[in-house]
């Protein structure tokens, strides 16, 4: 039973779609009806049963059939069943940009992105004068690479958008097309700082994709990850748990599950925010200790969520409009 009514109900899109969108959207429910895009059950992170799950919601803001679910063990929200690797691939090439944009938003993506790398420049702080290159994995255009190059920093980007990443590049980025991997391996060696900035809750599996990104990571080296965390629902998405659930998120993170997944994964949590911001360190020696998820993470989900939901049907009607 999901949330409330709304949340499972696929009547519509429950934000205003242009023409563009509209099509890509009839497109992947063909697509997820002939099987063209196969959905697979995806167990928790944390490996618990599927019976301790709660359902929260069986659709997504555009309404596709995104089927979300809550872990009662450790409190980590996640689609399930998701879209398998080979689908998802297919996916982002043909529909995503489509779906989500409508239009091509390279250049003012490129701004933005400058403007957030400056609050990251400001953010690291003291630790700058430690780090002397800096990479980013699914970095777009490009721009939050740009104020750290600015400033004398050896910087690399790897993401899978050729059009993104062409922007960057005629700002002299060195940005390259693929994965991780293929970032490593066009560097030669790990760097001192890696960006991992609203890109975790897009993986399929967190834990290989994690230990992926950390070989980019010097030991001693810090990572940076930031998500879109259920508590920025309140702030960016108006209060509106609809307008937040989106079929390309497969992961909904807070601070204490953040943190419980990035320290399983081995790595030191030095700071993590409820805006889901968290700064982590690679140890010099690979810490093999069992960690323990919070035992109230997963009620602390639902009361925010409730709470949420709850005030949201508490509103003028005429303010419900995503």
């Amino acid at each position: 039973m999901a949330l409330s009514a709304r949340l499972r109900e696929l009547d519509r899109p429950w934000l205003r779609l242009c023409p563009q969108q509209l099509e890509a959207r009839t497109r992947v429910l063909a697509k997820i009806a002939d099987g063209t895009y196969r959905l697979v059950c995806a167990p928790c992170f944390c490996g618990a049963d599927a019976s301790d799950d709660l359902e929260i919601a069986g659709r997504d803001r555009y309404g596709l059939p995104v089927r979300t679910v809550l872990c009662g063990v450790c409190g980590l929200m996640r689609s399930d069943p998701r879209m398998d690797a080979d689908s998802t691939a297919r996916f982002y090439q043909d529909d995503y940009r489509d779906l989500y944009t409508g239009a091509g938003n390279a250049a003012p993506l490129f701004e933005s992105q400058v403007a957030r790398g400056r609050q990251l420049v400001d953010l690291l702080g003291k630790l700058l004068p430690t780090i002397g290159s800096v990479y980013e994995v699914g970095c777009g255009a490009g721009g939050l690479l740009l104020p750290f190059a600015e400033m004398g920093k050896q910087v690399r980007g790897v993401d899978l958008g050729d059009e993104y990443l062409e922007v960057g590049r005629a700002h002299g980025l060195s940005l390259v097309h693929g994965t991780a991997e293929n970032l490593l391996h066009e560097a030669g060696e790990p760097a001192d700082l890696v960006l991992l900035m609203h890109v975790l809750e897009h993986y399929l599996d967190l834990g290989e994709s994690i230990a992926e990104t950390c070989k980019l990571v010097r030991k001693g080296g810090i990572l940076l990850v930031e998500v879109p965390g259920i508590a920025s629902i309140a702030s960016a998405y108006r209060g509106d748990v609809l307008m937040y659930l989106q079929n390309a998120h497969n992961f909904h993170f807070t601070a204490a599950t953040l943190a419980f997944v990035l320290r399983r994964c081995g790595l030191e949590v030095l700071a993590c925010t409820e805006s889901a911001l968290a700064l982590c360190q690679r140890p010099e020696v690979q810490n093999a200790a069992t960690v323990a998820p919070d035992a109230g993470a997963a009620a602390a989900v639902l009361r925010t969520l409730g709470e949420l939901e709850r005030s949201f049907h508490q509103r003028p009607r005429g303010d419900r409009a995503a």
